[in-house]
């Protein structure tokens, strides 16, 4: 087992992250976040307090990894809609070693939890419209861009972004049927697009 002191922190909190994304919240027991870690209870509890505490920083950390991504999805194009569709297509994959569901971790966490988990869902809701508001920016971007037409609410179409990927995601998880995800997602564009 790992010492408190010799540990990696981001290896830690990517495994259980993984762990809690493709479990669950309620459904990981400590014996596996135990084991998946390769930490003591007293290590982990020292490190990062209790599952509950735990599991927000894998949220947390889960959020910035996907900002990451996007970012770097931004970066290599030249406008922002071409960048956010690029992300929003390498969310719909099915689920890998790599991504452990196809659900959202954050939408997981929504769907599974009730509000005797309240400050969970407090940070995981919170999460999402900080994802939302980050779309209605890129929507802004691609409208000054004139990629997308300057008519739109940008809180409205990152709205049916949200529910959008959620959907299909959702879709996806139930049936595992990635061309017509696919195939949603690129009409979805094309109608934005094509207003």
């Amino acid at each position: 087992m790992a010492n408190i002191s010799k540990f990696d922190r981001d290896d830690v909190l990517e495994k259980a992250k993984n762990l809690f994304w493709q479990k669950g919240f309620l459904a990981t027991s400590t014996r596996e976040i135990q084991t998946t870690m390769d930490m003591r209870p007293g290590s982990i509890y020292a490190a990062f307090g209790s599952k509950a505490d735990l599991f927000h920083q894998t949220l947390i950390n889960y959020a910035q990894t996907s900002a990451r991504v996007l970012n770097e999805q931004l970066a290599q194009h030249d406008h922002a809609w071409d960048g956010l569709k690029q992300y929003l297509r390498g969310l719909i994959v099915p689920c890998s070693a790599q991504v452990p569901s196809e659900l959202c971790m954050v939408m997981r966490t929504l769907a599974e939890l009730d509000e005797s988990h309240q400050e969970t869902l407090d940070i995981a809701k919170d999460l999402l419209t900080q994802v939302e508001n980050r779309f209605a920016n890129i929507v802004e971007q691609a409208q000054q861009q004139g990629d997308l037409s300057a008519e739109f609410d940008k809180q409205k179409i990152a709205k049916k972004l949200q529910v959008h990927i959620i959907g299909l995601r959702s879709y996806l998880k139930a049936t595992g049927d990635t061309d017509t995800v696919n195939q949603q997602l690129e009409e979805f564009f094309t109608q934005l697009e094509a207003q």
